[in-house]
């Protein structure tokens, strides 16, 4: 199973690591400096698409990652058709007709605008 965690002292080694600044690093995520410092200190974390951003632009290898996302994508594949987004899932569906209708609170008259 993937087991990737990183966190903001393994983010700030990257970066030293890469001869950056954080003011760099901000740029390329698209924050401020002040939130890139906060995920340095550990205070949040950048979503998975800024963190890819930072990790390639310290030329970090992030085939781990990859092939981390690929065995949850296999993993997970028994639940839905990842290639047929449209599609729901069938193992979910529930057997109730109009399972999609907005449900009506007890006590409630039913809108008549609907």
């Amino acid at each position: 199973m993937f087991n990737f965690i990183m966190t903001g002292d393994d983010l700030r080694r990257i970066r030293l690591s890469a001869n950056r600044s954080t003011e760099e690093m901000a740029k390329i995520a698209g924050v401020n400096r002040t939130t890139y410092e906060r995920w340095e200190r550990g205070i949040g974390f950048p979503r998975g698409d800024k963190l890819i951003m930072l990790l390639l632009y310290c030329k970090f290898d992030i085939s781990q990652i990859i092939d981390g996302v690929e065995a949850l994508k296999t993993e997970f594949s028994q639940y839905k058709d990842l290639d047929h987004d449209e599609q729901p899932n069938s193992y979910r569906i529930s057997k109730k007709k109009n399972h999609l209708r907005p449900f009506e609170l007890e006590g409630e008259p039913e809108s008549e605008n609907r």
